[in-house]
């Protein structure tokens, strides 16, 4: 029998038997009902069977078939890894939660001294569960440690004088002393490293310009060799953003949580590349600074030195966050006095603002609205590691966000918000929308284009993609219009709908949650496929905060200020 159905079979007898004596002598809550029923766990085994195509060189990546059967193991490419750290981290806190959720249901189990056949059934399918969870926690973790460390090994040779771009100074690079102004270091965080040689199913090389040497490399890919790990010579993609850091801090934080109390190795390995990342930020003054010595003025990414965090206060408090978390919780007396008094000095400085940073991403919602992804994932971070005032500033800071995105339709947000407030329409909403993503999946699987475009101004209402409006409990007429409606009504790629799109409508995205919910038109190819997290993720959440660790009731405070749409 193949694994994925072996799998199946197994995990349907789990289900049967383990989520009714759940909680012994007390009625099931909806949501497990609804998330542990055999629709659902069967498409999350199929989901987590299908993963196995997607996990390539310890990374989660979309991936291109040879045909648009999809059939398993008939990958030819990997085509984008730009955002694998940011897909690998979010995957990472899913498959934590599958672990602690597979844990909890086995000690319930062997506590109940059962050796019926449907029990025994039950033990295989949990333990089936939290073996391949915890594999895939290892697999992921690891290529991220090599990723966090593999900077410390990245040389070059200076170009004294600089190579001069002479065909466009304004870039990708002006200029370039090359290799060896600045020396890499441990925790200079990379997007991801694949090993040379691997052809389509990995990075690409870095770009070569024989006409302008200057512009090698533009992709931001370089060559390293880890002469301090596995001897290994590998295609790394740099120049992170603010995306790579959020992935990377909620797979890692969570799974230390969840994860590595079992995992003394994983405990460890956690813990430092966690501190190292912490560390290079705060002593470069929040700044990422690689060694490839290139000078651009197209974007901070093609330069060697790029402001990364110097002004987004959320981040910065997020990195410094989960260095002292885990310091704390199984560093040295050195390393907790170290980050303890470095939390202190950031939270006096950057906790007042975060606040005012939500309302200027919500004066936007949809505008780059994959920022509200990382604000969940960081907020998500922060307020369950903190308590007592510190978790309050951070409370009310979210609540501003939370006015414009909670009614959004998003499975993800609510998924998360659940976890930190225990309200039970969260969970339910994320329910809801959960099984609703299973349609939009089968929708978009076949290639067929989607145009809502067509609808509007029938049975659709559309606004320029810049128009917003910030709706306020005080005014007269509950709303304000924000920003001018500049962009031609006539032109459908500058459309948006009016109000969120039912989930089953929506156009593909990689991750279905952090893209924009009024667009309108994408289409997929037939045999490319995403991995699957923006189903996985949420449902491992709202099984973790239902059947393991129920939240206690904490809403948001109320923000009198303004919301968005």
């Amino acid at each position: 029998m193949p694994h994925a159905l072996r799998f199946g079979v197994v995990l349907a007898a789990a289900l049967a038997v383990a989520a009714p004596t759940a909680h012994a002598g007390h009625p099931e809550p909806a949501a497990t009902t609804a998330l542990a029923g055999s629709a659902d766990s069967a498409a999350m085994a199929d989901l987590e069977a299908k993963i196995t195509d997607a996990l390539q060189v310890g990374h989660v990546v979309p991936v291109d078939f040879d045909s648009p059967a999809q059939l398993p193991g008939h990958v030819i490419r990997a085509p984008y890894w730009g955002d694998t750290q940011l897909w690998s981290g979010v995957y990472v806190g899913g498959e934590s939660m599958r672990y602690a959720v597979a844990k909890a249901h086995l000690g319930e189990l062997a506590g109940q001294h059962d050796n019926s056949r449907a029990t025994r059934d039950a033990i295989a399918g949990w333990t089936a569960q939290r073996d391949e969870a915890l594999q895939r926690v290892r697999t992921i973790l690891d290529a991220q440690h090599r990723d966090v460390s593999i900077a410390e090994d990245w040389v070059g040779t200076p170009n004294l004088p600089p190579r001069v771009n002479t065909s466009d100074p304004r870039g990708p690079h002006t200029l370039d002393y090359g290799g060896g102004v600045v020396h890499g270091e441990r925790g200079l965080v990379t997007r991801g490293c694949t090993p040379k040689g691997l052809g389509p199913m990995g990075i690409s090389p870095p770009n070569h310009d024989p006409n302008n040497p200057v512009n090698d490399s533009s992709n931001h890919v370089y060559e390293i060799t880890w002469t301090h790990g596995d001897g290994v010579t590998y295609y790394c993609e740099t120049s992170p953003s603010r995306d790579t850091y959020a992935g990377l801090t909620f797979g890692m934080l969570t799974a230390f949580d969840l994860v590595t109390g079992d995992e003394p190795r994983l405990r460890a390995q956690v813990r430092d590349d966690l501190l190292a990342m912490a560390h290079y930020l705060v002593a470069h003054g929040w700044n990422h600074v690689r060694p490839n010595g290139a000078v651009g003025t197209n974007n901070d990414e093609d330069g060697f030195v790029s402001p990364l965090m110097e002004h987004v206060p959320l981040a910065r408090l997020n990195i410094v966050n989960a260095a002292r978390h885990v310091a704390d919780t199984a560093g040295t007396a050195a390393d907790k006095q170290t980050w303890d008094a470095i939390w202190a000095e950031e939270l006096a400085s950057q906790g007042p603002l975060v606040a005012a940073n939500m309302q200027v991403d919500a004066a936007q919602p949809s505008s780059s609205y994959f920022k509200f992804n990382l604000n969940h994932l960081l907020g998500f971070n922060l307020l369950r590691t903190t308590v007592g005032s510190e978790r309050d500033l951070f409370a009310r800071g979210f609540a501003v966000m939370d006015k414009t995105t909670r009614d959004d339709v998003n499975a993800h947000f609510e998924a998360l918000t659940f976890g930190l407030t225990g309200e039970p329409a969260r969970r339910d909403a994320a329910v809801t929308h959960l099984e609703q993503w299973l349609d939009y999946r089968a929708a978009v699987t076949g290639g067929g284009p989607v145009r809502n475009s067509a609808r509007c101004g029938a049975d659709l209402e559309c606004v320029p993609v810049d128009r917003s409006e910030l709706l306020i409990d005080q005014a007269p007429s509950g709303s304000v219009a924000w920003y001018p409606e500049t962009a031609p009504f006539s032109d459908p790629s500058h459309l948006r709908a009016a109000a969120p799109l039912p989930v089953v409508q929506r156009p593909p995205a990689d991750f279905l949650w952090q893209a924009p919910p009024t667009a309108l038109d994408g289409q997929q190819d037939p045999s490319h496929r995403e991995p699957g997290i923006d189903f996985l993720t949420p449902y491992w959440t709202v099984r973790y905060f239902t059947e393991v660790a129920a939240p206690a009731l904490s809403p948001f405070p109320d923000w009198a200020g303004p919301a968005s749409r």
